[in-house]
């Protein structure tokens, strides 16, 4: 990760108050150094963020209510500097902010960063608990420190995608147990558009798929595993028909081991290409794709997945009252020419 540009500001905020004035800043003057701490929080961040980060979408068109979007643009034209736009952003998040019983405010976290040959722009709001540290005498001291456990509002715009017309662009965290109140967030980073469910479907068992790939097994190996992972998959999407989470995909991919997927989804090395949120209502019409019809005719045995009828390799043939393969291989024509049957014919 190469840092381009970071700050912090702060916003405090009584969990009982709301209105107007509620809401107190305390703005850094400066640009944080990029040194090796700044490293490590930034990547601390980053990696929580992959967990937290559920939801993929776009920004709100209407640039009258929504203004993040409009002022990013800015700063990519360079008609705003770096800490130009994170005071205005602040202010943003101020004035959702001020109308919410229960938020608290928290530190704002800016980062501009490269990775991969693509650009993002981080915005986190990162809370602080009390902790101990260590003095250079060896005593023990009071400390207050990132609390790595929560994260109810952050956000990050894959700034190459964006500016490349791509979809699900945006990534954030709508976090379960606190949407109500961190909603505020979302609503001043423009966060309203999320991604349908047929893409956020295709995109988890294209997950799926190249996480069976990257397993590295052999050819035979590979093909069987990806079978059995499909009718689990196919399950757990028609099971939850009202909304899946990752964990349970997880447990439906890698019965063994639903950590490895959980993290290749939101570590690996695609992650960032694969944009998967971590919940989401399944598209029926492309999860079924996954099930496979198996079916006898006195002792001829069909089995093949409805993706292969659903893009025409087998068709039904009313007129002859026929099931059609087509393309097949040149290994069935040529034991199939051998009993008289040539398909070329």
């Amino acid at each position: 990760m190469n840092i381009l540009h970071a700050t912090i500001h702060r916003l405090v905020k009584d969990q009982y108050a709301h209105g107007e004035g509620t809401v107190t800043l305390q703005v850094r003057p400066t640009l944080l150094p990029v040194n090796a701490l700044l490293r490590t929080v930034a990547d601390q961040t980053l990696k929580l963020f992959a967990k937290r980060g559920n939801n993929t979408g776009t920004f709100g068109e209407d640039e009258d209510a929504f203004r993040f979007p409009v002022r990013l643009r800015e700063y990519r034209a360079g008609e705003l500097g770096f800490y130009e736009l994170t005071e205005i952003v602040l202010g943003l998040v101020e004035s959702k902010m001020e109308s919410v019983v229960g938020a608290t405010g928290g530190h704002a976290f800016f980062l501009h960063y490269e990775q991969g040959g693509s650009e993002y722009l981080l915005v986190a709001m990162l809370k602080l608990r009390d902790g101990a540290g260590i003095s250079d005498d060896l005593d023990l001291e009071e400390a207050l420190v990132i609390d790595t456990d929560k994260l109810h509002e952050a956000a990050r715009v894959s700034l190459s995608r964006w500016e490349e017309g791509e979809d699900s662009y945006l990534t954030f965290v709508k976090a379960r147990g606190t949407e109500e109140v961190s909603a505020y967030f979302r609503k001043a980073l423009a966060c309203v558009n999320y991604t349908t469910a047929q893409q956020n479907t295709e995109r988890m068992i294209a997950a799926a798929r190249e996480y069976v790939t990257s397993l590295g097994l052999g050819e035979e190996q590979s093909a069987e595993r990806w079978k059995d992972t499909k009718q689990r998959l196919f399950g757990c999407f028609d099971a939850g028909r009202q909304g899946v989470v990752l964990e349970t995909i997880a447990a439906a991919v890698d019965p063994d081991d639903p950590l490895s997927f959980s993290e290749f989804v939101t570590e690996g090395p695609h992650a960032m290409d694969l944009m998967v949120s971590h919940q989401f209502v399944p598209h029926v019409q492309t999860f079924r794709r996954l099930r496979r019809l198996n079916a006898k005719m006195g002792t001829v045995s069909v089995s093949f997945d409805v993706a292969d009828a659903a893009e025409g390799r087998v068709k039904y043939d009313a007129q002859s009252d026929a099931l059609l393969v087509f393309n097949p291989t040149a290994e069935i024509r040529e034991e199939l020419a051998s009993y008289g049957h040539d398909p070329a014919q």
